[in-house]
């Protein structure tokens, strides 16, 4: 089930599930840096998070969203890998897109970095586009119109 983030519940396994699934990709903590847990809190609280779990149980998902102006920005998203291929991925992102348009946001935009195909891909086949390429972040930034 989707349902919203329960820090108390949810944060130990979003901060996993960032630890293993977001950071090896990310440039910014190659060098041995590491993201800790007080800021992985704050960017959640931020946001909106919506997490996929059984009922109230960990969750084995998540995806983190934030609306600028007419946009939908999607911040982090996570899957286990044991649950990857599942369809889960594409089920937090339709809520996500299903949240942009209730908030009548016309796009949504997301960063990948340059180093994760297989996110690019995702990405791409829910008909997400790259727009350009930000060299500081070694990101690639896409963007999806959102249709009513």
């Amino acid at each position: 089930m989707i349902r919203k983030r329960l820090a108390t519940i949810d944060d130990p396994a979003i901060y996993r599930l960032v630890v293993e699934q977001l950071v090896p990709f990310s440039r910014m903590y190659e060098s041995g840096n590491s993201v800790t847990y007080s800021e992985i809190r704050k960017r959640l609280n931020a946001n909106k998070t919506l997490v996929i779990a059984k009922g109230y149980k960990q969750p084995y998902g998540f995806i983190s969203i934030i609306r600028k102006s007419s946009k939908l920005f999607i911040d982090m998203l996570a899957v286990d890998p044991r649950e990857q291929g599942k369809g889960i991925g594409h089920i937090l992102m339709k809520a996500a897109e299903d949240h942009g348009l209730r908030e009548r946001c016309q796009m949504v935009e997301l960063f990948v970095d340059d180093s994760n195909p297989k996110a690019i891909r995702f990405y791409s086949k829910r008909g997400y586009v790259i727009d350009s390429y930000v060299p500081d972040l070694s990101c690639y930034r896409m963007h999806k119109k959102l249709k009513r």
